[in-house]
């Protein structure tokens, strides 16, 4: 069996692992951050479609698969390259664009900085501001200022911490020329007002900006694999020019392309997730102990009172019980009181917060 690096990041979402460790055949997964709808009913008939297909070769370049994305994003074709998922464009970005220093956000996703060592770069960090863990915008515009590439995420992972318009438009403002900015919106399908706060448009014209998404998360299509990056076409291309042919297989372009058709789902998710994460933030706040932040996202991020088990000790307790949670201690800025939970659909969201009381009413 193959093993992973010992200095890999760690992430959510290995319910293998999951259920081996606490030896358990079924977990809810709180761990990782998806639609709790799950997959548009189109896309299972689009997989049993296509899967004669798989004795053929895939379209090298998701020619349909594009168009609609780009379709969807309201931008062409040109301007839009596809990923094995987003983490495949990650890593390239900064081996394609060979700047000194990389800036990245602090807690952020670990897998800018992965990337980032690997081309060599040199690391650089802006922390956000316990205990809201927001962002000092007079600090930022003053570093980015001085920056090569840079990594951001909105909303933030794992803090959920949303950059405004007017955040966007002072960032933007101190954006140097030599600057790149990666806007990653992994998340940002699932925040309210979400098309005022993409960067897409502002992309395809501004050679300082790309904008990483997924479909993975919204779409719930974690297995298959599937990131795009948004830019001017020039950027678009020196990028594209490095991605191997067939980097997209046929289930996955299937299913994207029938994913993104579906307007009807895409609404009901928004509406559904709204509604469901607020009545989890609401129980999660009555926990004595449990502090968590405002979502914007599918997710909540928790900080954890003195009186409380460690993130840790808390995940293999819950672990024990059947629930997967996200301990947030290996992220660079924040410590072992940290924790992250996914929002699910009610009746999960529900066994989760009853389960949690009951643990913690026992004092353990």
């Amino acid at each position: 069996m193959s093993t992973p690096a010992p200095d890999r990041p760690r992430h959510g979402g290995d319910l293998t692992l999951a259920k081996s460790v606490f030896h358990r055949t079924e977990i809810i997964d709180f761990s990782a951050n998806l639609n709790p709808l799950g997959p548009p009913q189109g896309v299972w008939q689009a997989l049993l479609e296509n899967l004669q297909n798989i004795v053929h070769y895939p379209d090298p370049y998701a020619r349909e698969l594009q168009a609609v994305l780009a379709a969807h994003l309201g931008i062409a074709p040109d301007n839009v390259a596809l990923g094995n998922g987003s983490m495949e464009l990650l890593y390239l970005l900064p081996r394609v664009f060979r700047l000194e220093r990389a800036l990245l956000p602090a807690p952020g996703f670990s897998e800018y900085e992965y990337g980032v060592r690997l081309s060599g770069l040199t690391c650089h960090y802006i922390y956000l501001k316990p205990p809201d863990y927001t962002w000092n915008m007079a600090e930022l515009c003053h570093t980015v200022a001085q920056a090569g590439l840079i990594f951001l995420c909105n909303p933030n992972n794992p803090t959920g911490t949303l950059f405004s318009r007017d955040d966007l438009k002072e960032l933007l403002a101190a954006l140097p020329e030599t600057a790149l900015l990666v806007m990653d919106e992994a998340f940002i399908d699932f925040v309210d007002d979400y098309q005022t706060l993409t960067l897409v448009s502002r992309a395809v014209q501004d050679p300082r900006v790309l904008v990483l998404g997924s479909l993975t998360k919204f779409f719930a299509l974690p297995g298959l694999r599937l990131g795009f990056v948004a830019g001017t076409k020039e950027r678009v291309q020196q990028l594209a020019a490095q991605l191997p042919p067939w980097n997209i297989n046929s289930l996955a372009q299937a299913a994207g392309t029938a994913a993104l058709r579906d307007q009807k789902y895409q609404a009901h998710s928004r509406e559904y997730i709204h509604k469901t994460r607020q009545k989890l933030y609401e129980a999660l706040q009555a926990i004595p102990g449990v502090k968590p932040l405002p979502p914007t996202a599918n997710f909540i991020f928790c900080r954890l009172g003195p009186e409380l088990p460690s993130a840790p000790r808390l995940v293999e307790l819950m672990g024990q019980r059947g629930f997967l949670l996200r301990d947030c201690s290996n992220y660079r800025g924040l410590d072992d009181r940290s924790l992250r939970l996914a929002v699910r659909r009610q009746r999960e969201n529900e066994a989760l917060v009853e389960a949690l009381r009951e643990l913690l009413d026992h004092g353990v």
